[in-house]
């Protein structure tokens, strides 16, 4: 008997178990892809803190060292201090830059990047940290706490800017009234200006007037001053400063000899003087010698009778003896 057999289900078993074969290790290859994506496979260690807020924080988000993601949350639990503590799986290869000095806190990537936690580098001389260890957790603003801060900074200039937008608006405000004289002052220096330029233009002809004048005087005067001949004047005092010269040298000449005349007169004075001097006193003794003879021979001849007069005598005026100096 004949058995026919198509020929598509030739080693069927063969291909299904191929098929089979490559699903499993493309399955296999995911999986080890994914741990290795996911850290499944190195070595790690686990750190928690505590926070008074869990507001930010969610299971899986990154953490990071120095920007380079090192671990992942692995929980979150609400303690019975109603705190939140948080837990972080960290891989071991990079426990030797955690130290007991280091710090966590929850940033954001950038202005609208994902939170993460970011973990500073500690100092080498502290201990690292060991398995189930407590890192300190430092607090950062939120962006609700930061727009409080920046609107409670604001507030205060915006109300100064609400007075002097207040202060500009009102009509009774010295501003308003500034504008208002300014308004004016400028309506009045438009005139002003016209009365000015019209004041301009009078002066200038008047200027030009006077310098027309002034030219046709300068022009009168020079022709004057060129018609008087000066020679005749130029001549007579040439020749009076020549008379002049001729005669200087003998009044300087007799002016030297009258100087000396004078010098020699005034040397025969001052030694005329000299002598004459030390005889003065004895003349002035032998002047006052006679007075006094002549006083007393006066006095006798009045003592005489015959020559004496019945009337009161004059009172007797005696000669004051000077001295000898005087």
């Amino acid at each position: 008997m004949i058995r026919e057999q198509d020929h598509r289900f030739i080693h069927l078993e063969r291909k299904i178990g191929i098929f089979l074969a490559v699903a499993v290790i493309c399955v296999v290859v995911a999986a080890v892809l994914f741990g290795v994506e996911k850290d499944f496979f190195t070595k790690k260690y686990n750190l928690h803190f505590t926070v008074d807020r869990g507001t930010g924080f969610t299971k899986g988000m990154s953490v990071k060292l120095s920007g380079f993601r090192i671990g992942r949350v692995i929980s979150i639990a609400l303690n019975e201090q109603a705190m939140v503590d948080i837990f972080i799986e960290i891989d071991s290869t990079y426990r030797t830059w955690i130290r007991s000095d280091s710090t966590v806190k929850l940033v954001k990537e950038g202005l609208v990047g994902d939170n993460i936690i970011d973990v500073s580098v500690g100092s080498h001389e502290m201990k690292e940290l060991k398995n189930s260890d407590a890192i300190m957790f430092i607090k950062t603003k939120g962006l609700d706490e930061l727009a409080d801060e920046i609107a409670q900074k604001v507030k205060p200039v915006l109300i100064e800017v609400r007075d002097i937008i207040g202060y500009i608006n009102n009509p009774d405000g010295e501003l308003k009234k500034t504008i208002r004289n300014a308004e004016l002052l400028t309506r009045n220096l438009e005139g002003t200006r016209k009365k000015t330029d019209t004041l301009l233009a009078t002066t200038t002809d008047n200027i030009s007037m006077v310098a027309f004048r002034a030219i046709t005087m300068l022009d009168t005067t020079s022709k004057k001053v060129d018609s008087i001949d000066l020679a005749p004047i130029l001549n007579r005092v040439n020749s009076a400063l020549d008379n002049i010269d001729k005669k200087l040298p003998t009044l300087l000449e007799k002016a030297d000899v009258t100087m000396e005349n004078i010098s020699r007169i005034s040397y025969e004075t001052r030694i005329l003087s000299e002598k004459t001097f030390p005889k003065i006193p004895g003349m002035a003794s032998q002047v006052e010698d006679v007075m006094f003879s002549t006083d007393r021979l006066i006095n006798s001849l009045q003592n005489n009778w015959l020559l004496r007069d019945n009337s009161a005598p004059a009172q007797r005026q005696d000669f004051i003896r000077g001295d000898s100096h005087e």
